[in-house]
This record gives structure tokens, sequence and C-alpha cells, in this order.
């Protein structure tokens, strides 16, 4: 059956500010230094990603992703400092043998981020998880809510919750908080992860979370800026009810030793690439 997405196109403009940003930066130093200064300053913002990166996404999510990346731009920001311009027209002495080390590594890190952008594992998939959600409500104009919704009371225990929280996290599904014995899963698309730099703190109203408590409650809250996101107006407790279900389904997945079928049932559904 082919989906129907019901997600809003996203604006692919918070996926290039970090590219718009180093380039601008590039260009103007250039200008008014010249080339080689430029290419340097490049480098350098090149290594200050490369911190960023693996410093705090791969830090809170412990995805591989992440560190190839990181590394990546790590060698992408060597290469740049050791070239030596002055000596353009010279390939050999513009490329000295640390250079073309590290540019080997640059190349080979390359194609490995294409193969994973080009199988969607570059990407966060909170708009999967809100495409799979919205399959089966139907449309309301039942006023929009800050509650949470109450969806299901099971049996778990802490470490099987805080085992598929790592899992989801590695795969860049949700981020996880915990607070007071409860733990929330937060979906996160590209936007909201590299969001996660300028705002760490989870907020409880504006964020759409699913909740384990020591109780074994699970429950749901939809933020306004997700719902609007919707190219309708859902029912809220069909969307509420059917994101806590999936969730439960990917805990007995987990528990079964069938992760993969999670990733499965994420990727089913179509998003737009930016999302």
């Amino acid at each position: 059956m082919t989906h129907i997405r019901k997600l809003k196109s996203a604006s692919p403009i918070y996926s290039f500010v970090p590219a718009i940003f180093a380039l601008a930066v590039f260009a103007f130093t250039a200008l008014l230094l010249g080339r080689i200064i430029g290419l340097k300053v490049l480098g350098s913002i090149m290594l200050i990603y490369a911190i960023l990166s693996i410093g705090i996404f791969y830090q809170k999510t412990k995805s591989y992703v992440y560190l190839v990346s990181s590394s990546y731009l790590l060698v992408f920001g060597i290469v740049l400092l050791t070239m030596q311009m002055q000596y353009d027209g010279d390939p050999w002495r513009v490329f000295p043998p640390l250079t073309r080390f590290f540019g080997i590594w640059m190349v080979i890190l390359w194609i490995w981020l294409v193969y994973l952008m080009t199988t969607n594992q570059t990407r966060w998939k909170g708009a999967n998880i809100l495409e799979l959600a919205a399959i089966g409500a139907e449309n309301s104009d039942n006023a929009y809510t800050e509650r949470p919704f109450p969806v299901s009371r099971i049996d778990y225990d802490k470490e099987e919750i805080n085992a598929l929280a790592s899992h989801l996290k590695k795969n860049l599904v949700c981020s996880a908080y915990r607070d007071n014995g409860k733990i929330y899963l937060v979906p996160l698309n590209n936007r909201e992860a590299f969001d996660l730099i300028l705002q760490p703190a989870f907020n409880i109203i504006e964020k759409t979370w699913i909740s384990f408590d020591a109780e074994g409650q699970v429950a749901v809250h939809i933020s306004r800026k997700s719902y609007l996101s919707f190219t309708e107006n859902l029912a809220l407790d069909q969307l509420c009810s059917n994101l806590g279900n999936l969730f439960i389904e990917f805990l007995d997945d987990y528990r079964k030793g069938e992760s993969t079928r999670i990733l499965d049932k994420i990727q089913s559904v179509k998003t737009n690439f930016f999302a």
C-alpha cells in the first residue's frame, strides 16, 4: 500500500547552515587576506566542527555515524591546514607527504559518508515516527491540548527501557531524558538535533515525547509544533495512542532480540529528505 505523507515539507536551509557559514567565512577571509589564509581559516573551522560533532553529537548518541563524520571533518581540516599553497604549480610541494596521507583518508571517509547518506543512515528519523503515528488517524476539528495522553500500563524493567533508549539514540531516532525515575524518549528531526547545540535542556511542553515511568505507565505528549507540522488537523487522541503503541511495539521487538525490525518499521514510510 502506498504511504500518503501527512507531514508538511520541511525547509532544507538548516541542513546547510554549517556549510554556508564556513564558505562565507572562507570567502570573506580569502578576499580580505588572501587565498592561503582563507584555506587555513577554513581548515580551522573544519577542526572546530569535528570537535563539536564528536564532543556533543557523538557523546549524546554514541552513533558511529557521528564518529565517521567527525573523522572526515578532522582529516579534511588537517589537509587544508597542511597544504603549502605558496608552492602553487608544484603539486608535490603543495601536497607534502603528511597532506597526502590524510588526503587518502579524507577520500575514504567521504565515500563512506556518501554511502551512509544514500542509505538514509545520517538523517534523524523523528519525521518517520510522526508519519507512522499518523497512519489511521482521522481528521478532527477538536482543539489541540498540551495535556499528556496516558496510553497503557505494561510490564518492563528499567534496564530494558534504558537499552531501548540507547539503541534508538545510536540509530538517530530519539534523544532520551531522565527525570524522577521516568524516561522520556524524544523523536528528533535534523533541525531539532541541530538545536541540541543551542538548546540542550529538555522542555517538557515544547517537545513531543513518549514516557515510561517506574510503575509501567506509558504516556505520550505531542507538542504544538509537531501537531502543526501535519498537513491536516488529525485526532490528537489517535495520534497519541498510535505513537505510544508504536514504542510499545519497539520495546517488544527489542526484548525478542529483533531490533532490526524497529528500523524496518521506521523506514517503511517515506519522508521529505530534509525533514
